[in-house]
């Protein structure tokens, strides 16, 4: 089971006493069933300046007791450019938009993605948009780099945000995060 305290130092937060802008969560603490796959977090002011959830809008792309949670930040924009060797073939990438996922990186594999189309590989979130995990999104790289495929319908991520099932559920109950009650019906796909 993953713990806050396992998580590297500059991702651990302090979950304090003030009060939420947002709301508090008060009496309707969550409950396990209010975390599913299309559901949004939001960041209260309890995660403070917890670098990188500090006023993040996480969607929810997977979720199990066994697993726990894996998400996107999906109001992090990134510019391609933070990409300081991308050979040539790797140009057409760069018209697709690019956002800060979370911390988590298997050395080696940085991208994940989300995508309108449901390619080999791909994950339902809600109905329309789909989450390539690193396998499948490097599937997808491979073939936009030949020329097989272009970046239309594609929402790329530099890493991704994971919790332990009651990690989560411990962070939603200290009021670190606001969570939407049911799965959004309808995701903003940001302009390239």
């Amino acid at each position: 089971m993953e713990t806050q305290q396992d998580a590297p130092q500059a991702i651990q937060f302090h979950i304090s006493d003030k009060g939420s802008s947002s709301g508090s969560v008060g009496s309707d603490l969550p409950n396990h069933s209010d975390v599913v796959t299309g559901s949004i977090l939001t960041a209260t002011d309890k995660l403070g300046t917890a670098v990188p959830f500090d006023s993040a809008k996480v969607l929810i792309v997977s979720s199990d007791s066994h697993g726990g949670f894996h998400g996107l930040i999906i109001n992090k924009r990134l510019s391609w450019g933070i990409f300081k060797n991308l050979d040539s073939s790797m140009e057409p990438i760069k018209y697709a938009p690019l956002f800060y996922g979370g911390p988590v990186v298997v050395q080696g594999y940085h991208l994940v993605s989300l995508s309108r189309v449901a390619w080999e590989g791909y994950m339902q979130v809600i109905p329309g948009v789909y989450y390539g995990n690193i396998i499948a999104t490097s599937r997808v790289v491979t073939r936009i780099k030949s020329g097989e495929q272009s970046v239309d319908d594609l929402w790329f991520f530099l890493g991704y945000s994971g919790w332990g099932y009651n990690q989560l559920l411990d962070e939603l109950s200290g009021g670190a995060w606001l969570v939407s009650r049911k799965p959004i019906e309808h995701l903003d796909w940001p302009e390239t």
